[in-house]
């Protein structure tokens, strides 16, 4: 019986090289998914979200999204109905009791038997890495059209301040893989709008390297893990950070195994935080982290912890960015909640 499927498509994504080598990627994707796969296609942010609800409501059964890690979180965020951003607006992040967030938080699947087909259709692909699928585009649709296997994955979901200059409003958005908080975020969120003036995502990388790193200054925070097992706090630290992640996958961009101990299916996020670093010393720190465990271990100024939720919190005008799975979404604070094994995947 053949499968109802369609691929979501962003034209724009990398680079713009997927509408310019449209007609060879269909080729590609219909060899191996056959010449039923239907197509659709983005026009603006948030239009996978809209459309993946829109066909899994009509009864499709496999989801293909083809562009980078935006596209995948966007139609990842599909699989589940809309949670309102309003109910979050008058919520303080610092101060709300940890049972009426975990209740605010929870997530309702639109279909827990449709899969999510997952390929490297983007510039950087950090979540086709986290979940070792191969990187060339052709080699990932002949390996998961062939494979048999699939996977109920843990996804992570997120509330956020959306922003200084708002003193009242939260976003809520789910997540696949990792959320970059601090210096990582604001390299990403500068590299976007240098990319508005300059094409070349390396270019606009450095760019944005250069003028965040020399300047960044590192804010106190306070992290609390909790657990939604026994609905109490396990743990709780206060530093200055200068760097943070929140993951689930293993990897970030730029090749980072960041998460050393990251499974995404363990039921447990990944925080890691860099202690207050300057410019040359969070290059150290990065070099270290590039060289696994080990060398965490051996780091002071690296804290490592696992949870099933974890409270970011700030004074919101200290301005700390968060990104997640490579968009800039909101400011610290913020509070993250694993949800177990509750997105379908194919590997």
């Amino acid at each position: 019986m053949t499968v109802k499927s369609i691929a979501i498509v962003n034209p724009n994504s990398k680079g713009g090289q997927t509408k310019k080598n449209w007609d060879s990627i269909k080729d590609t994707l219909q060899k191996y998914f056959g010449t039923n796969l239907e197509f659709a296609f983005t026009e603006k942010s948030g239009d996978g979200t809209i459309m993946t609800r829109k066909y899994l409501e009509k009864g499709y059964e496999n989801i293909i999204p083809i562009g980078g890690d935006g596209i995948i979180n966007e139609v990842g965020n599909g699989f589940f109905k809309k949670v309102s951003n309003d109910k979050f607006d008058n919520i303080d992040l610092m101060t709300v009791e940890y049972n009426k967030i975990l209740a605010l938080t929870e997530l309702e699947q639109i279909d827990s038997e449709c899969t999510l087909t997952i390929l490297p259709g983007g510039t950087r692909n950090v979540l086709v890495r986290s979940l070792g699928l191969p990187q060339d585009f052709e080699q990932c649709c002949k390996y998961v059209s062939e494979s048999s296997i699939t996977q109920k994955v843990d996804i992570i979901s997120c509330v956020a301040k959306m922003g200084s200059e708002d003193s009242s409003g939260n976003r809520f958005r789910v997540f696949l893989n990792a959320a970059e908080i601090g210096l990582g975020a604001e390299i990403i969120e500068k590299g976007k709008m240098v990319r508005d003036q300059i094409s070349s995502r390396i270019l606009s990388t450095i760019t944005s390297i250069v003028a965040t790193l020399p300047v960044y200054k590192s804010n106190v925070c306070q992290i609390i893990e909790g657990s939604t097992t026994t609905h109490k706090i396990v743990n709780s630290l206060t530093t200055k950070m200068t760097m943070g992640m929140v993951s689930n996958g293993s990897f970030l961009g730029g090749g980072f195994q960041v998460a050393t101990r990251a499974d995404v299916a363990d039921g447990l996020l990944d925080t890691i935080l860099i202690k207050d670093s300057d410019s040359f010393k969070i290059l150290q720190k990065l070099v270290n982290i590039k060289r696994g465990e080990e060398a965490i271990e051996n780091e002071d100024d690296i804290y490592y912890g696992q949870s099933q939720t974890v409270s970011w919190l700030t004074d919101f005008q200290n301005n700390i960015t968060v990104s997640l799975d490579g968009e800039p979404v909101g400011i610290l604070p913020a509070f993250f909640r694993v949800h177990p094994r509750c997105l379908k995947i194919k590997l």
